[in-house]
């Protein structure tokens, strides 16, 4: 029968293993963390990077949306995004626009998050761009923003095509003698002090020739 001594060396002998697994739990969480800060570090030039890509092209946007968006950046550690909320007789739009590093922190990850109220339309919810943080593909990510924005104004513009009608401001092609919307005119010209608008080039050019302008 053992002696109480070797009882005791033996629950001595737990606690030390369990407090040295705790150690080596505790330094390989450390090192995990330090090693995610490095690839934080990296991750947050990349979206300094996407963001001055972004920037201008939702600057459009909100410039184009006017008084009808109210737009709210947002930080949230190494989430950013923002926000375009519009409102009208027709329903209540949030567009989100967002970049995030995924778990590994080894991609970022850009966002396009749309939801309307009611919904009567079809249309994308949801859609994503990612690249590797060490080899941004920033010609891909403007190309993925510009097809984004414009599919959403084309929606808009569905959404709201009767609204817009019946607030445009109508011109006619002085060739043509065809009533359109001023924002629909396919062409300008600058002559005897005021624009006129036409349909497209050909009715421009002949209204050059007419008045023996040119149509440049």
């Amino acid at each position: 029968m053992s002696d109480v001594n070797e009882l005791e060396a033996r629950i001595e002998g737990a606690f030390t293993a369990v407090k040295d697994r705790k150690k080596q739990e505790q330094q390989h969480l450390l090192k995990e963390y330090q090693e995610r800060q490095v690839l934080v570090k990296e991750y947050e030039k990349v979206q300094a990077e996407i963001v001055r890509i972004a920037k201008p092209r939702l600057e459009a946007l909100a410039k184009r949306a006017g008084e009808r968006a109210q737009v709210t950046p947002s930080v949230a550690q190494t989430r950013r995004a923002a926000t375009f909320e519009l409102r009208s007789p027709k329903g209540y739009i949030t567009l989100v626009f967002s970049v995030a590093p995924d778990l590994q922190v080894k991609n970022a990850i850009v966002q396009y998050d749309l939801r309307i109220v009611p919904v009567l339309w079809k249309y994308e919810t949801h859609a994503e761009f990612i690249s590797p943080i060490d080899a941004l593909d920033a010609a891909g990510l403007a190309k993925w923003l510009d097809d984004r924005i414009v599919e959403f104004v084309e929606l808009f513009i569905m959404i709201h095509e009767g609204e817009l009608l019946d607030k445009a401001e109508f011109v006619e092609d002085p060739v043509a003698k065809v009533q359109f919307p001023k924002f629909a005119a396919g062409a300008t010209l600058d002559h005897g002090g005021q624009t006129h608008f036409f349909i497209d080039d050909t009715t421009k050019a002949e209204f050059a020739r007419q008045k023996g302008l040119s149509a440049g």
